[in-house]
């Protein structure tokens, strides 16, 4: 009776454990079968970006490219002109020199020199820039006057020497027969030649500051026609003989002074204009 019970008992432990297996074994079958379900579901696709336009080849290479910029053009610049040999040669030597002037016919062939800083520099200078013991210095332009741009008016100054040199021969304007033996006066700058004609030859003096007259030695550039037409009218007026030639508005002058003894501080004046190009 006794072993009956203990074999009826092996077989339902058995039983219970067949079971427990079974389950054991379903579950593992289900769990490979959800995580082979997993592993074959597609997975979602990244979301696009628009492009605007189609990579460059640049681009896929990832290289940075520069920003496309229109070409800089650089303004236009004038050359700058070229010295005359000539006076190139006296530039080198002595960089005040602005020209040169001469009177065909004359002893008026000389350097003219130009130092706004020191307006009578040269009065009693050589072109060396040495101390002359003749006193008769270098033709100089008024430190007033410009060069570069140009003034209207160039006053040149020069001493009346005895001897005959620089502003000497302006004497003989005095008469029209010499001025019509020598009515052109030569100018050369650094950079071109030029031809003056002769429209006055006229008397005056260094007034004093107060005295209220035509002072030709205060007219350099004109702000106006009028300011213009008024020098040219005055020096007419004053003129010893009529030359037949005159100046308008847009002319360059060149007005020569020196000494002339007739009167304390007296002036001999001779103007000219710039010959026009059709002349």
């Amino acid at each position: 009776m006794e072993a009956e019970k203990r074999k009826k008992g092996r077989r339902k432990a058995g039983k219970r454990s067949r079971r427990i297996w079974t389950a054991v074994l379903v579950c593992a079958v289900l769990a490979a079968v959800l995580a082979a379900v997993l592993l074959l579901k597609p997975k979602p696709a990244a979301p696009k970006v628009e492009r605007e336009t189609e990579p460059t080849e640049v681009e896929t290479l990832g290289l940075a490219t520069e920003p496309e910029t229109e070409a800089r053009t650089e303004p236009e610049t004038e050359p700058e002109p070229e010295m005359l040999p000539s006076m190139k040669e006296l530039y080198e030597r002595n960089g005040d020199i602005a020209g040169w002037l001469t009177i065909e016919g004359t002893a008026i062939d000389y350097p003219v020199m130009y130092t706004p800083q020191d307006g009578e520099y040269y009065l009693f200078r050589t072109f060396e820039k040495e101390e002359d013991p003749a006193k008769q210095g270098c033709l100089f332009i008024d430190e007033h006057c410009q060069i570069e741009p140009r003034s209207t008016n160039l006053l040149i100054h020069g001493h009346n020497m005895k001897n005959g040199s620089m502003f000497r021969a302006l004497l003989g304007y005095k008469e029209e027969d010499f001025y019509k033996e020598h009515p052109l006066i030569r100018y050369t700058t650094l950079y071109e030649e030029e031809t003056y004609e002769i429209i006055a030859v006229f008397r005056s003096e260094i007034f004093r500051q107060d005295d209220d007259v035509f002072k030709y030695y205060h007219f350099f550039n004109a702000e106006s026609k009028e300011e213009f037409d008024d020098y040219v009218e005055n020096c007419k007026a004053l003129e010893r003989y009529d030359t037949g030639i005159t100046a308008e508005y847009g002319d360059e002058l060149l007005t020569l002074s020196t000494c002339d003894y007739y009167t304390e501080n007296g002036r001999l004046v001779v103007v000219a204009r710039k010959q026009r190009v059709l002349e």
